[in-house]
């Protein structure tokens, strides 16, 4: 069996029929040297069954792996290890591949050798395919967006190489990697399993072995998530858990930056956003207030001239009944903090 110039990597979960259009896009593809390497991820019955009915369709195109480890960072690393191609994609199970993109991808690396991936805009579509945005560039959400800002704002610090593009956020689904890049840059880092932070953190090591182009063209269909696959991320992790989870992201890159010249302002900025974006949870419940001055208080401590945290701290102090509105979110949560989520838990973040 001859060597595929690309490895498209598909987890699967719990995408049951999308599972069959997301592989029926790469099919699709009118650049044709690819292989197709599913990881269940232990993927319910029904995805399995759409998924193995294409392996026995396409035995020498698609490839079924298992990886047990529940997490996204396990199993798009378990895909890379049977990765055969030149080019690697980390395709997530519901989005869809414009018939194009592999061509244009493809094309734009063979031309640009200094660079370690590329990106693409993307369409946004319902779980029930219907397109609700096109052409996305921006950064999503705002969260990357700002991260994005800082690191470009130090990037020869941390990056310790002059900066000729700035760093971008692509959608993962939307990346195209050089295979020597993903294995320079060990992979996803399975301390983030099940979710949130890892594919971001991925990027942030492959920006170390080069810069990223990003295609001005929808290259990719985001499926957004339907009401039930909402609730199973919801259910895999609530906001504490994603706020210790954010926290374990923090420490990755402190083990990283740490000791490069320059690095601590990046550092300080960081905590300041990620103590900012915490707040906001507390500030949510009804009885977070006093925490999440204190994470707001942080936050400026950490980078004095963050004036979005000190509006935060100061509407913070107004009449309970210009809340929510004032800080930007519509309602309040209901249920109440939990016992966890003290004044311990909101100084120990980020240390």
């Amino acid at each position: 069996m001859s060597q595929p110039e690309i490895s498209v990597i598909i987890t699967m979960y719990r995408e049951g029929p999308m599972i069959s259009e997301t592989i029926e896009s790469i099919l699709s593809q009118t650049f044709t040297d690819f292989e197709i390497i599913l990881v269940d991820n232990n993927a319910d019955p029904e995805t399995l069954r759409f998924s193995e009915a294409y392996v026995r369709k396409f035995p020498d195109k698609i490839h079924l792996t298992k990886e047990t480890t529940q997490g996204i960072a396990s199993a798009k690393n378990k895909g890379f290890q049977e990765s055969r191609g030149r080019f690697i994609i980390f395709h997530d199970g519901d989005d869809l591949s414009h018939s194009n993109r592999l061509a244009t991808q493809y094309s734009f690396l063979e031309k640009h050798p200094e660079l370690a991936f590329v990106g693409s805009w993307h369409d946004l579509i319902s779980h029930d395919n219907q397109l609700l945005q096109k052409n996305i560039s921006e950064t999503l959400p705002s969260f990357w967006a700002e991260i994005e800002k800082i690191f470009n704002q130090h990037f020869q610090a941390v990056f310790r190489r002059p900066k000729t593009r700035p760093i971008k956020f692509p959608l993962i689904s939307t990346c195209f990697l050089r295979k020597e890049a993903v294995q320079a840059s060990g992979g996803h880092d399975e301390r983030l399993n099940p979710r949130w932070f890892e594919e971001n953190e991925f990027l942030l090591k492959v920006f170390d072995q080069g810069d990223v182009g990003v295609i001005p063209e929808a290259l990719l269909s985001y499926r957004k998530h339907s009401p039930e696959g909402s609730r199973i991320m919801k259910d895999q992790m609530n906001w504490v858990g994603k706020t210790r989870h954010l926290d374990t992201f923090f420490n990755i890159l402190k083990e990283r930056y740490a000791d490069r010249s320059g690095a601590e302002k990046l550092l300080a900025k960081l905590r300041s956003h990620f103590l900012r974006y915490t707040s906001q949870f507390l500030l949510q419940h009804k009885n977070g207030s006093h925490l999440g001055r204190i994470g707001l208080k942080r936050a400026l401590e950490s980078s004095p001239d963050d004036e979005l945290s000190r509006k935060l701290l100061i509407k913070s102090y107004f009449p309970k009944a210009l809340y929510p509105k004032i800080f930007w979110f519509d309602h309040w949560m209901t249920e109440p903090l939990p016992l966890e989520v003290n004044e311990s838990f909101i100084r120990s973040l980020f240390a």
